[in-house]
């Protein structure tokens, strides 16, 4: 997977990520106390539902789709189908179900293939548009 990196645009998201590193610059400890108990009960849910991962299915028609997709993106081996089935499914869990839907793959796939789309090493990695686009079109 691929994850997308950018600038805010949100002035207010922007102050609050200054705020929160100044408040950690003053204290790095009390900052990490502040989040602990939060963090705690995502990774006990993470815990549990990684215990699930292995119920949840997906359809064979929705891995045909995601095949489908890779392969009229021209994405290299078989990679990014895995990783698109791998990821569908742990969103799958994640929310607590043990079915993949379209939903789960359309979020999943964009930060699975859009760098894999890239045959030149020198080229920008696209923006998750192309996959996107090809994810409605073979899933419509």
């Amino acid at each position: 997977m691929h994850a997308q990196v950018g600038t805010m645009r949100d002035a207010e998201l922007r102050v609050k990520i200054v705020e929160e590193r100044a408040r950690f610059d003053k204290n790095p400890k009390e900052f990490r106390d502040s989040y602990k108990t939060e963090q705690e009960e995502l990774q006990e849910q993470i815990s549990s539902d990684r215990s699930n991962l292995s119920a949840v299915q997906i359809d064979h028609e929705l891995r045909v789709k995601i095949s489908k997709v890779c392969a009229e993106l021209n994405v290299d081996g078989l990679r990014g189908d895995i990783v698109t089935n791998r990821a569908a499914k742990a969103l799958a869990a994640l929310k607590g179900r043990d079915t993949v839907t379209a939903e789960d793959i359309a979020a999943v796939i964009p930060n699975c293939l859009r760098h894999r789309l890239r045959k030149d090493p020198l080229e920008s990695i696209d923006s998750g548009l192309l996959v996107i686009e090809k994810f409605y079109e073979v899933f419509s």
